[in-house]
């Protein structure tokens, strides 16, 4: 038992893959060591699992393979390697030697292979997880994916407010773009999230843009959810509650957050956004120094070397 504690905290940190198991598509994680593992599948409707130690280990692989003699750990080291490559991420991904059975509250994968040069079998017995298990692995971390998501987009809203406050300090220096083509218009955050959910729609119900951001994202196939970035996101959501939970369990976490919330930041940025859309300019205060007008880049104009010529603007009465 100790062996399949040691797995608990790295199991639960793996992320989910999406795997192929004959023609049905799974979600998939697996923690290994050397003489016991940890597996659980789910095909969104069901959530199955299996812990395996060294004596249950050594007792099927005599029971599939009579003629085969091998020690645990090397038992162990080539399960890991025939699903080493489920595990990868990336999208889904079928191997052949692997079959997937079905009866009553158990999911038995099968798998035929080669140790050795001598045939290998082996069969993984899944039951169906308990609800606190489901919870924990699946939906608490999603939860807290979602919640972090969410905290992105926000802070990506409030940087794009301050990068329209920057381009109208340009303007009002008399800087122009030279390509019409490039200019945008003010970011409104409420009109985008309004936008994003109600692009899909027309007042019938039916489907206006099937290539609309929220439609791409719910026709998303079942067993293929977890990306690559997902998948990071999830080991780092993991590993950080981990970590609070072991502080707040020693008594090292006062419960107090050392970093701002969000809508204090979301407060200070647009303080300081409305800081610099009053600060007088060269027109409002004509004792200001007038100052030089500034060249605008772009990638584009980067990449060929060319320099964006800025345009500027005749002041009468200033500076005559």
């Amino acid at each position: 038992m100790a062996e399949l504690e040691r797995l608990a905290d790295d199991f639960l940190a793996q992320p989910w893959s999406s795997v192929i198991i004959g023609n049905s598509p799974f979600l998939l994680k697996a923690s290994f060591s050397d003489a016991a593992y940890r597996l659980m599948l789910t095909d969104l409707n069901s959530v199955w699992w299996e812990e395996v130690n060294s004596d249950d280990l050594r007792q099927r692989a005599q029971e599939l393979n009579k003629r085969l003699k091998a020690p645990v750990t090397a038992l162990c080291r080539h399960l890991f390697r025939l699903l080493e490559p489920l595990l990868q991420t990336g999208g889904s991904r079928l191997l052949p030697g692997f079959k997937c059975e079905r009866a009553c509250n158990q999911l038995t994968v099968n798998l035929r292979s080669e140790l050795s040069g001598v045939p290998f079998y082996w069969a993984f017995h899944c039951t169906e997880a308990p609800l606190s298990m489901v919870s924990r692995h699946m939906i608490c971390p999603l939860l807290n994916m979602t919640q972090a998501l969410h905290r992105q987009t926000c802070d990506l809203m409030v940087l794009l407010e301050r990068k329209d406050a920057e381009i109208l300090e340009y303007r009002e220096s008399g800087a122009m773009l030279t390509r019409d083509r490039l200019a945008t218009d003010i970011f409104n955050a409420e009109e985008f999230k309004e936008r994003f959910l109600s692009e899909c729609f027309i007042s019938q119900g039916q489907l206006r843009s099937p290539t609309s951001s929220l439609t791409e994202a719910i026709s998303v196939p079942e067993g293929g959810t977890f990306n690559p970035e997902l998948q990071r996101l999830y080991s780092t959501v993991i590993q950080v509650k981990s970590s609070r939970e072991r502080r707040y369990s020693s008594g090292q976490d006062d419960g107090q957050n050392d970093h701002p919330s969000h809508e204090q930041g979301q407060e200070v940025a647009d303080a300081e956004i409305k800081k610099e859309e009053i600060a007088p300019t060269a027109v409002e205060n004509p004792n200001v120094k007038k100052k030089a007008p500034r060249n605008l880049y772009t990638p584009a104009a980067k990449s060929n070397s060319r320099r964006c010529t800025v345009k500027q603007k005749k002041k009468k009465g200033i500076f005559s």
